[in-house]
């Protein structure tokens, strides 16, 4: 009996602080769930840039086409698809069988020219007729001239060499378009330098200028930024879609951009440097944030300047230091007190 009596007490005992430990529990998560967890960040001194952003495909500036204008046979072929060409370059010999007739027939007139000079300058010949043979020689000269230079066929610009279209011993015609369009042996483009070709909107034409810089995007380098400049806006809209043609010119030196890829392009038609930025995030109203100062949160009424898809620029209402709330200020009472989670 004395043992049941004490098996009784501890027992009560044991209920007792159990009870107790879950109230206080209780009372600890109560206390939790009065707390205002927040993120802030510090206001800060920055340039901020106001965008449209548009899509489009990158060219090459500078590309040709490249072949004779006279149909003839191909003799023999200096360069492969790939190969890096400077100007001037020799890329492929063409049949020589017109280029002999037309230096044969270029010797012949200058002869007669050089022969005609002479007896000009003792006066035994009229001057209808040196003009005539002067003519000639001048004829065939340019005649010569241009067989010569469609049988050497040489690169135009500095490029690479990205199309050939005949083999040593095929027939080449001028007559005939490729079937990648101009009649062509080669096609040279120019990496260095590329041209992304947009549209612009009639809600944005004003805003785009030649000059203006723009930040340049391609899924083939995720989180890569290419710089480049609106170098054509025109003045006048297509036709067919109201849009506006516009070129903006990237330097692509180390060849990292591909012609006919396709890109993205963020154009910054504003920008306000040395100006206090705060997140966008930090906004709860039109032109209102809660700033943090001494763990307590109370709400400020702020004037807004320009505006992107991240940061807002304050022109008034802040200062440089000052926290504003970036996270878990929806439905935050006014004065509230709050601990900051990201410091």
């Amino acid at each position: 009996m004395k043992y049941k009596i004490i098996f009784l007490i501890i027992t009560v005992i044991i209920f007792s602080l159990s009870a107790c430990s879950k109230k206080q529990e209780g009372e600890l998560e109560t206390i939790a769930a009065t707390k205002n967890y927040v993120d802030v960040a510090k206001v800060e001194i920055k340039t901020i840039e106001e965008t449209v952003t548009y899509s489009g495909v990158l060219e090459a500036a500078k590309a040709a086409f490249v072949g004779p204008e006279l149909s003839m046979k191909v003799t023999d072929i200096m360069v492969e698809e790939g190969d890096v060409v400077t100007k001037g370059q020799l890329l492929a010999v063409m049949d020589s069988t017109q280029l002999k007739q037309a230096e044969a027939q270029f010797d012949m007139a200058k002869k007669n020219y050089d022969r005609m000079k002479s007896l000009k300058n003792t006066g035994s010949v009229d001057k209808q007729t040196f003009d005539q043979i002067e003519s000639a020689y001048k004829t065939a000269q340019s005649a010569y001239q241009f067989v010569k230079n469609n049988t050497q066929i040489v690169a135009p610009f500095d490029g690479i060499v990205t199309l050939r279209t005949k083999q040593v011993g095929e027939s080449y015609s001028a007559m005939l378009p490729s079937a990648y369009g101009d009649p062509a042996l080669f096609r040279i483009v120019d990496m260095d330098v590329l041209k992304m070709s947009l549209n612009i909107s009639d809600v944005d034409i004003n805003k785009v200028k030649k000059g203006q810089k723009a930040y340049i995007f391609v899924d083939s380098e995720p989180g890569q930024v290419f710089v480049g400049t609106v170098s054509f806006v025109s003045p006048e809209a297509d036709m067919m879609s109201g849009t506006f043609p516009c070129e903006i010119t990237i330097e692509n030196k180390n060849h990292v951009l591909k012609p006919n890829q396709y890109a993205v392009t963020d154009i910054v038609i504003n920008a306000s440097e040395n100006t206090l930025v705060i997140s966008k995030k930090a906004l709860i109203d039109e032109g209102v944030v809660f700033v943090v100062k001494n763990s307590i949160a109370s709400k400020k009424n702020i004037m807004i300047g320009l505006i992107n898809e991240d940061e807002i620029e304050v022109t008034d209402g802040l200062a440089v230091g000052d926290f504003v709330i970036i996270n878990g200020a929806i439905g935050l009472p006014e004065n509230s007190n709050i601990v900051i989670r990201n410091q």
